[in-house]
């Protein structure tokens, strides 16, 4: 909590520092904020921690293989809640099954399929009930 409190801090003095008005001198000043937020910083992690060990905590958590990208990209839109569509992924190929309430639905899950990094072709096999 301290580190972010510190961070919060020093990025509002930076903002307010640069949202001002520039002058020749502007330059000095900024280098001057700046070495003082990489003390900071460091002096509020702890010694032995270092900026990559959280960056590849990170990196890890986020989705490499792309049907993952998809199945997380389909959960977090609110426009497909309560629907259930199965994602399976064969190389960078993704393909959508499952049955959606409408076709604006179906829109949007094989939009979010088709411009997910890493996927080259959806197949549709989505399916609306007929009304």
């Amino acid at each position: 909590m301290r580190q972010f409190v510190v961070f919060v801090g020093l990025a509002t003095l930076f903002v307010v520092g640069v949202g001002s008005r520039f002058q020749t001198s502007d330059g000095d000043r900024i280098a001057a904020v700046s070495r003082l937020v990489s003390g900071k910083l460091r002096e509020s992690l702890p010694p032995a921690l270092s900026v990559a060990g959280p960056l590849d905590t990170l990196r890890r958590e986020l989705p490499t293989r792309p049907e993952d990208a998809v199945r997380s990209r389909l959960a977090a839109d609110r426009r497909l809640a309560g629907t259930d569509v199965t994602v399976i992924g064969e190389g960078t190929t993704v393909r959508l099954r499952g049955v959606l309430p409408d076709a604006k639905a179906k829109r949007v899950a094989l939009s979010l399929a088709e411009n997910t990094a890493g996927v080259e072709q959806v197949v549709d096999e989505l399916a609306i009930p007929a009304e």
